[in-house]
C-alpha cells in the first residue's frame, strides 16, 4: 500500500485555521461549521419577513430553504464541502480495486459503486455495468465530490440558482438567461457556454500559474505588513523610552531645584528666628533689670534711712533709664513679625495645568514594495479576467456587421427561450428624494449596473450621477460637468460613457469609488440616449440613431 502523504491544508476565511466540518455556501465560499454558526447568529438580517445572512466574504445574501429552521441550526442545513474536508487530512496516494484485490491483483480504482460500497478499476467497472444484477447500480467517481463542488459554481446566485448557460466575452462573465436581460443587454458577444468550452478547450489556461504568482505577491504584501508592524513596535519602544528619559531628567531637575529651594528657605527662616531671639534676649535682660530695681526699692524703703533711700532711688531711675535706651537701641532693627509669601515660578503653574506632556504625530504611507506587489496583483487579476483567451476563439463583430447585429441583439447566441417573468421583476426599494441631499427634485433619465452590482443613475436636474448599492440604498453622488441624460457601460469593466447637455459624451472610468473623466466627445445635437456596441457608440436623438467611434467620428447616420 502506498505511503500516506501530507497535502495542502485548506483554511477557513473566518478563523484562518484548517477547516473543521467545512460548510459550502451557494456563492461558492466555504467556512468552518462553528465559525459560520457564530457569524450567522451575529449578522443575520430580517428583510420583508425573510431571514438571510450576507456571505462573510462577498456579502451575497444567503437564504435558508427551510423557513422554519432555527437560526442556530442553519449551518446544519448547508451542504458539507467534503472535498475540502478530505483534503485537509492525510490521505493515501491511491485506492485499489477491491474485486482485483480478491483475485490477488493490485489495480488502481477509478470509481465507486454506491450500492456495493466497493472501489472498482476501469475493467471491473465495465464488467459491473454489463452484469445484470449490478447494471442499475449508481457509480460515482472516487473524487465525485469535486464535481458536486464545481456544480455550485455553475448556478447563478443572483437569480434563484438558474444555470449559468451563457458567457459574456466582453466582460469575461458566466451568465444565466436573466443576467443577460438585466446586466448584459448591451453586450454584443454573449455565447452559449458549451461553445465557449469547446473552442477554448485547446487553449493553454494560465490560471494556475497566475494564481501561484498572485499568492507569491500576496505573501510579499503580508511580509511588508509584518515589517510595518515590527517597525511600529520598535518606534513605539523608542518613543516611550525617549519620553521616559526626558521625564526622568525633568524629575531630576525638579528634585535638584527642590533641594536648592529647601536649603534657601531654611536659611532665610533661620535668620528671621535668630533676629527674634536676639531681640527677645535684649528685652529679657531689661526685664530682669527692671525686676531687680523694683525689688531693690522695696528693700531700701524698709532698711535704709531716708537720705540713703533718696540716693538709691535717683541712682536706680538713672540706671533703668539707661538700660531702656540700650534695649530700645538694640531692638529697633530687630523685628518680630514676618509676612511670608510663596512665589512659585510660572512654569510650575503651567505644569499643573497641563493635561498631557506631549503628542505624537504619525504620518502614514504605503511602502514601495507593497505598492509594487499590489500593482502586480492587479495586473495579474486583470490578466486572469482578460477576455483575450476566450475572445480569440471567436470572431469579433466588425463595423460592417453593425447594422444587422442591431436587429439581432442576442437571438443568435441564446439557444434557449428566455422567460422574462422568471426574473421576478418587482419594486425592490424606493428612495425618498429627501435623503439624497438635494434641493431640486431629481430627474432620473438613465442608469446602469456596475461590476459590483451597484446602480449608477443619471440625475439630469442636479448635474450629477447617483450611486445606489446592491440593495438600492443611496451611497454617494458624482458631480459632472453638464446635465446628464443617459449612461452606458464601456468596453472595459470600469469604463463608462455619460451623455451630457444633449451635445457631448463624457468618457470616464469608475475605479475604487472614484469617477475620473478621460475625454469629452462631441455628440450629435439633441443626444438623449447612448449605448456602447463593441468599439462604437450609438447616440440616440429624437429623429435618428447615429453610430460613432470612441473618438467622436460618425460612422453611420439616420439608422
Amino acid at each position: 500500500m502506498a505511503e500516506a502523504v501530507q497535502i495542502h491544508k485548506y483554511r477557513c476565511l473566518i478563523c484562518t485555521e484548517t477547516y473543521m466540518e467545512p460548510r459550502l455556501l451557494l456563492c461558492g465560499h466555504t467556512f468552518c461549521c462553528q465559525c459560520l454558526s457564530s457569524y450567522i447568529s451575529a449578522e443575520y438580517v430580517t428583510a420583508d419577513e425573510k431571514l438571510y445572512f450576507p456571505c462573510p466574504v462577498c456579502e451575497i445574501p444567503i437564504f435558508n430553504d427551510d423557513v422554519n429552521a432555527d437560526i442556530s441550526a442553519w449551518t446544519t442545513c448547508l451542504p458539507k464541502n467534503d472535498f475540502l474536508a478530505s483534503s485537509t487530512t492525510q490521505i493515501s496516494d491511491a485506492q485499489f480495486c477491491e474485486p482485483c484485490l480478491r483475485g490477488n491483483e493490485s489495480n488502481l480504482a477509478e470509481v465507486t459503486c454506491v450500492e456495493c460500497d466497493e472501489h472498482l478499476c476501469k475493467h471491473c467497472k465495465i464488467h459491473h455495468e454489463r452484469s445484470k444484477p449490478s447494471a442499475t447500480h449508481h457509480i460515482t467517481s472516487i473524487s465525485g465530490n469535486v464535481g458536486q463542488l464545481a456544480g455550485v459554481y455553475e448556478i447563478c446566485h443572483q437569480h434563484d440558482g438558474k444555470p449559468l448557460e451563457l458567457y459574456c466575452i466582453d466582460h469575461s462573465t458566466m451568465c444565466c438567461n436573466t443576467c443577460v436581460l438585466v446586466s448584459h443587454r448591451q453586450c454584443n458577444n454573449v455565447k452559449p457556454m458549451k461553445d465557449v468550452i469547446t473552442k477554448s478547450k485547446a487553449k493553454l489556461h494560465p490560471v494556475e500559474a497566475i494564481l501561484k504568482e498572485v499568492t507569491e505577491e500576496t505573501k510579499k504584501m503580508i511580509e511588508e505588513d509584518d515589517l510595518g508592524i515590527a517597525a511600529l513596535n520598535a518606534k513605539e519602544k523608542e518613543v516611550l523610552t525617549g519620553m521616559t528619559s526626558r521625564i526622568e531628567k525633568a524629575k531630576d531637575k525638579l528634585d535638584n531645584l527642590k533641594k536648592i529651594f529647601q536649603s534657601n528657605i531654611v536659611g532665610k527662616f533661620k535668620e528671621c528666628r535668630e533676629q527674634i531671639l536676639s531681640r527677645q534676649k535684649c528685652v529679657h535682660v531689661f526685664r530682669i533689670n527692671a525686676e531687680n530695681s523694683h525689688q531693690l526699692m522695696l528693700d531700701v524703703d524698709q532698711h535704709l534711712p531716708d537720705r540713703h533711700q533718696f540716693a538709691m532711688r535717683e541712682h536706680t531711675k538713672n540706671q533703668i533709664s539707661g538700660h531702656y535706651r540700650q534695649m530700645d537701641k538694640n531692638t529697633k532693627t530687630k523685628l518680630n513679625r514676618f509676612d511670608v509669601t510663596l512665589k512659585i515660578d510660572a512654569m510650575i503653574d503651567t505644569i499643573m495645568t497641563m493635561t498631557s506632556i506631549c503628542d505624537v504625530e504619525i504620518i502614514s504611507s504605503l511602502s514601495s514594495a507593497s505598492q509594487k506587489a499590489n500593482g502586480r496583483i492587479s495586473s495579474l487579476i486583470g490578466s486572469l479576467l482578460s477576455t483575450t483567451l476566450v475572445s480569440t476563439c471567436f470572431d469579433r463583430t466588425v463595423n460592417a456587421d453593425l447594422v444587422g447585429s442591431l436587429q439581432k441583439v442576442l437571438t443568435t447566441t441564446v439557444t434557449t427561450p428566455v422567460d422574462v417573468w422568471t426574473g421576478l421583476v418587482s419594486c425592490a426599494h424606493t428612495v425618498n428624494a429627501n435623503i439624497l441631499g438635494i434641493e431640486d427634485r431629481p430627474w432620473l433619465t438613465g442608469g446602469i449596473f456596475t461590476e459590483n452590482n451597484e446602480l449608477l443613475i443619471t440625475d439630469h436636474s442636479n448635474k450629477r450621477l447617483l450611486l445606489l448599492d446592491d440593495n438600492y440604498s443611496f451611497q454617494r453622488e458624482y458631480n459632472v460637468d453638464g446635465r446628464p441624460t443617459d449612461i452606458a457601460r464601456g468596453h472595459t469593466p470600469d469604463e463608462i460613457f455619460v451623455a451630457v447637455n444633449q451635445t457631448s459624451i463624457l468618457r470616464c472610468t469608475l475605479r475604487n469609488g472614484q469617477l475620473s473623466e478621460i475625454s469629452r466627445i462631441s455628440g450629435p445635437p439633441d443626444t438623449w440616449g447612448i449605448a456602447v456596441h463593441g468599439d462604437n457608440i450609438l447616440a440616440g436623438t429624437p429623429g435618428s440613431v447615429k453610430v460613432m467611434s470612441v473618438e467622436g467620428k460618425v460612422i453611420y447616420k439616420n439608422l
